[in-house]
């Protein structure tokens, strides 16, 4: 009997500690998986990264979307993205490229607008077997309002594969 009434009593324990208002670790897992789009990885300080500042707010991925994968560097955050161009041949230090209607970027931004005209660039600032890093800033003017968007002090890297 005194054995059932101690299982009882630490049983009663344990489960109002796993109870209590502490994230559990499943809890805690569920929640950042629901921040991830389908198809991408989270984004960390050592892996996948992107950060900017658009109209001078921070704006920092929760994900991002593989460039081998997707054809293109995207990052997310909630329902807004970023997406630069990408080329494997692109991926040396110091190359400049210039974003225009030609080599466009992708903004999308829970405001309702189209973004066109694109100006700016993106610069590759380091490269190594595992990764590749760089730089970016641009403009886009809303179609229906006109009014213009600045993303500047933009930073991004990704995980290179191993052929």
């Amino acid at each position: 009997m005194k054995q059932i009434i101690s299982i009882l009593f630490i049983a009663a324990i344990l489960y109002s500690c796993g109870n209590s208002n502490q994230s559990n670790p499943v809890e805690r897992a569920t929640q950042i998986k629901a921040a991830i789009k389908p198809g991408t990885v989270a984004a960390t300080a050592s892996g996948y990264t992107m950060n900017a500042k658009i109209n001078g707010s921070n704006w920092v991925a929760s994900s991002m979307m593989p460039p081998d994968a997707a054809g293109r560097i995207v990052g997310y955050y909630k329902n807004d993205y970023i997406g630069l161009s990408y080329s494997k041949t692109d991926m040396v230090v110091g190359k400049k490229i210039i974003i225009s209607d030609d080599n466009a970027v992708d903004l999308m931004l829970n405001d309702g607008c189209l973004y066109i005209n694109p100006k700016g660039a993106i610069e590759i600032t380091k490269v190594d077997d595992n990764a590749a890093e760089g730089k970016f800033f641009f403009t886009n003017v809303c179609n229906n309002t006109k009014k213009e968007v600045k993303i500047t002090d933009g930073f991004f890297r990704i995980l290179l594969i191993k052929n």
